[in-house]
């Protein structure tokens, strides 16, 4: 007995030595960070991608388009003439410069139907092979259900037919039926009741395009406050016992790159940072809202502020650091450290506790990046 409790003492000494051995070297780093603190004096200016020029900021343009309804009691009958509408993809294969297209420029399906564009459109310029293109919604001529037609592969510019070019390289193509075109009796209801149901759903269509931004997880940068909103009511329909409202909500979103966005902020507020060194991570509030508004975002400067706290916070390459690390001796970690300027603070644990140097294998160094202390 006394020989088989030797034995296993024995191999619990050595799995616990075996324990320590095989635990990793870790390094512990803390990165270096930046606290700001934005107000109504933080003013920044972004481009749309196409023309903005090197080292300034730019964005893309998002857009959403979100649809709701309601039903609201029926009261009589009424005589209803109303055209036809619905989303189209307008494409610039003709230039790289964008295409402006003028309040009521007609699109004409191969039958002959007309829609037009009730306000002025700017067509991005192509890029390489790959033409420019915006969403866009159109509405027929005339009223009536024959106007409800699609999905239309491609719908032509009779304005454009002076430039044969042009007009052959910009057109139109929908996916979807055009809707809503009517001429005739049905269901009506009370003036009061509409406005307080179109109300009410507009209330909601913004909170989806508020969370639909909230809700983002893709690393870029997007904010509510400068999204620009245009509410359009559809065509409503009839239903038993009422008359359902349907009302719709495009949301054009301005979304900035997550490195340019820290970039730029870096340099507001004089931060020692090399482009791309840095990342910017939100707090509690952080919020921007626009200076100046324009017509268009597709081809016009973006001028807003920041408001509320954030931090920049260096990026730690631990490849190199790892890289730096192995095969050195213990006394030297503080100087090879000294060398990485995104570190703020350091320290290592070399495993099995009796040696003193690195691993000569990089990989076998586990490095952990915790938060910068004063970001708890």
């Amino acid at each position: 007995m006394w020989l088989w409790g030797g034995v296993v003492v024995a191999f619990l000494i050595l799995g616990a030595i075996g324990l320590i051995a095989l635990r990793p070297t870790t390094i512990t780093v803390i990165p270096r960070s930046h606290a700001v603190l934005f107000d109504e004096t933080a003013r920044f200016t972004a481009y749309p991608a196409g023309m903005a020029a090197t080292g300034t900021l730019q964005f893309t343009l998002e857009t959403n388009v979100f649809d709701d309804s309601q039903v609201v009691p029926a009261e009589g009958m009424e005589h209803v003439e109303e055209r036809a509408s619905g989303q189209v993809i307008v494409y610039n294969e003709y230039s790289a410069s964008p295409v402006k297209l003028l309040k009521n420029t007609r699109f004409a399906t191969p039958d002959g139907l007309i829609f037009r564009a009730p306000a002025e459109v700017v067509i991005p310029g192509r890029k390489g092979t790959t033409p420019g293109q915006i969403e866009v919604t159109i509405f027929a001529d005339s009223a009536g259900e024959k106007y409800n037609v699609g999905p239309i592969s491609r719908f032509t510019l009779p304005g454009l037919k002076s430039s044969p070019d042009m007009y052959a390289k910009v057109y139109a193509r929908s996916s979807t039926q055009m809707h809503g075109g009517f001429s005739g009796e049905r269901p009506a209801a009370a003036p009061g009741a509409v406005d307080a149901a179109k109300a009410e759903i507009r209330g909601r269509l913004e909170e989806k395009a508020r969370e639909t931004v909230r809700a983002r997880s893709d690393g870029t940068f997007a904010f509510f406050g400068l999204a620009r909103l245009t509410f359009e009511s559809l065509p409503p329909t009839a239903e038993e016992g009422g008359v359902r409202l349907h009302e719709r909500l495009q949301m054009e979103l301005p979304v900035f790159q997550a490195d340019s966005f820290a970039n730029i902020v870096a340099e507001s507020v004089s931060a020692d940072a090399e482009p791309g060194s840095t990342v910017l991570k939100p707090g509690a509030p952080f919020s921007a809202h626009p200076i100046a508004t324009t017509s268009s975002l597709v081809d016009a400067p973006l001028i807003f502020n920041l408001e509320g706290m954030a931090r920049l916070v260096w990026r730690v390459d631990t490849n190199e650091l790892a890289t730096s690390l192995a095969g050195r001796e213990e006394a030297a970690f503080q100087t090879i450290v000294a060398n990485f300027t995104g570190i703020e603070e350091a320290h290592a644990r070399i495993e099995p506790f009796w040696k003193r140097e690195f691993p000569a294998d990089p990989t076998a160094l586990k490095i952990v990046v915790q938060e910068p202390k004063d970001a708890q």
